[in-house]
């Protein structure tokens, strides 16, 4: 398992999101990548590297070609952690919804 700070700290580049947005649509070469981002090849291969490390996506080498593809469970440890707060703020603003309705009905508290 990897550590959850690198995943939030990866997904809040916008570079490295429209990066992943790119791989939804299948296997990259790191120049294909490249081409629609304006920096040097350094950045991009910096910002792979971030994704990589974050195990968002992995590398493949075919000869000399490097391909990107996402990490098929990379994001998992993020969305457990998001269902699980979602579901703590879920139950709170329903049991304040109650609390609301109860009131604004005039009924006293007990």
């Amino acid at each position: 398992m990897h550590d959850l700070n690198s995943t939030f700290s990866a997904l809040a580049n916008p570079v490295r999101r429209q990066m992943l947005d790119e791989l939804l649509e299948g296997s990259k070469t790191v120049k294909e990548l490249g081409r629609s981002h304006d920096m040097t090849a350094g950045a991009i291969s910096q910002h792979l590297k971030v994704l990589e490390e974050a195990q968002l996506i992995k590398r493949v080498v075919k000869g000399r070609e490097h391909h990107c593809e996402l990490s098929p469970f990379g994001l998992d440890p993020a969305l457990e952690w998001v269902d699980q707060h979602k579901a703590f703020w879920g139950q709170k603003l329903k049991s304040f919804g109650a609390y609301i309705d109860k009131h604004s009905n005039g009924e006293p508290d007990a």
